[in-house]
């Protein structure tokens, strides 16, 4: 009995990690793009001036989710989660009462105020601690429901955008706030395993680099700067699928736009959870260069096909990328530095991932401005995912030269 309640303890941080991040991630940022049009409409300005809201949500996210660890440090958890959810909640009902520009970009920033209080950083702080075992595996079954929540969310708040407008839309995902984050707010879940009197879920992995004290020891300045450069380029990477249906069109092919949209984002949610099983059945490095390979024969498949089924299966390859830029980099990160000292280096590596993401978002859309193609655009792409390989490698290298293992 005493066991089950154990394993069931492990499920509930699991399930409280997936609301979290179909909140901050699915109904932050996967569905966002669905407002745009009837929000710019109403408002009689252009959609880039309405989808700046999504970019200030990522920024302030990204920011605040840096501070995530200080806040861990001076408040407890249920607090924190309860705090980023109201504020979440509130922020997001009164998107639905907004009656213009200045009004939706504050009440985003809210938002992404809230998600970087109890979003991706926070949530992989908790996992990192309650599992060592099978880490990756529920680290990317968190992650999945980013994707997740986005596909099967879409046709519902679309439906309620055409049916009764966006305002009711709001209110509709404001509710969905509540609900994502219930698991959180009412499981018995804690921070580290030791304030629910239990230890870490399997036995301490090896090759793994000793626990040193958070404060105590100097982190590796070569390693910290290639995780940050594997978080740039594995980001913007993944600034691509939102071009896809502009590709098919380039090519002609517009019909083809919406399945390739849908097979890249069913890879992201699935890749995910592919990548975290294979990293711990085998290890990181052997993913990454799986993983890197099927992205990069994706890409070239989109550089060169010119009918529907390659462009779709090659815009399902390219789906892994988000394993890569998401699982991989909260796994590469933890290896490396070890739990101790996740907290000082992920909560940058994820800044800087969710900067290259908007950035290089809008530089592929400015280059097919630029040449009326996408060639050049998917050609730069394939440099990076050879690079985000070789960044990889090389911090494998470091790591192994002068960190000894135990």
């Amino acid at each position: 009995m005493r066991m089950n309640r154990a394993k069931n303890r492990y499920w509930m941080i699991v399930a409280a990690g997936c609301g979290l991040i179909g909140t901050c991630l699915g109904l932050g940022i996967n569905i966002s793009g669905l407002f745009f049009s009837a929000i710019a409409d109403e408002f009689q300005t252009g959609m880039a001036e309405v989808s700046a809201s999504l970019t200030i949500y990522n920024l302030v996210h990204a920011f605040v989710g840096m501070s995530a660890p200080f806040f861990l440090k001076r408040f407890r958890l249920k607090k924190m989660l309860a705090a980023g959810t109201v504020l979440q909640f509130i922020s997001t009902f009164l998107l639905s009462k907004a009656n213009g520009l200045p009004a939706l970009w504050l009440l985003n920033a809210l938002r992404g105020t809230a998600a970087g209080m109890i979003g991706t950083v926070t949530v992989t702080m908790i996992i990192n601690y309650w599992f060592n075992q099978n880490n990756a595996l529920m680290t990317s079954i968190a992650m999945c429901f980013s994707g997740l929540a986005g596909a099967l969310l879409s046709p519902l708040i679309s439906g309620i955008i055409a049916g009764s407008g966006w305002r009711v839309a709001y209110q509709v995902t404001a509710l969905l706030v509540l609900v994502f984050n219930l698991p959180a707010i009412l499981l018995p879940i804690t921070l580290k395993p030791e304030e629910a009197g239990m230890k870490p879920y399997g036995e301490k992995q090896k090759n793994v680099i000793a626990e040193p004290s958070e404060k105590g020891t100097k982190i590796s300045a070569g390693l910290f700067a290639l995780v940050i450069l594997f978080g740039i380029t594995s980001s913007a990477v993944t600034a691509f699928p939102p071009h896809f249906a502009g590709l098919a069109e380039s090519y002609q092919l517009a019909a083809a736009g919406a399945l390739m949209v849908s097979a890249g984002m069913i890879t992201n949610s699935f890749g995910k959870i592919l990548i975290g099983r294979l990293i711990d059945r085998y290890n990181l490095k052997f993913s990454i260069r799986l993983f890197t390979a099927g992205v990069l024969l994706g890409a070239f498949g989109l550089l060169l096909g010119r009918n529907d089924i390659v462009l779709i299966l090659s815009s399902a390859l390219y789906g892994l990328a988000y394993g890569i830029a998401m699982v991989a980099l909260v796994s590469l990160t933890r290896e490396l530095f070890g739990t101790a000292q996740y907290s000082r280096v992920y909560p940058k590596a994820a800044l800087a991932s969710t900067l290259s993401n908007a950035i290089f978002t809008t530089v592929a859309g400015g280059v097919y401005d630029r040449y009326s193609s996408y060639t050049p655009m998917i050609t730069f792409l394939i440099i990076l995912i050879i690079a985000t390989l070789l960044l990889a490698e090389a911090a494998y290298r470091i790591h192994d030269l002068t960190v000894p293992k135990i």
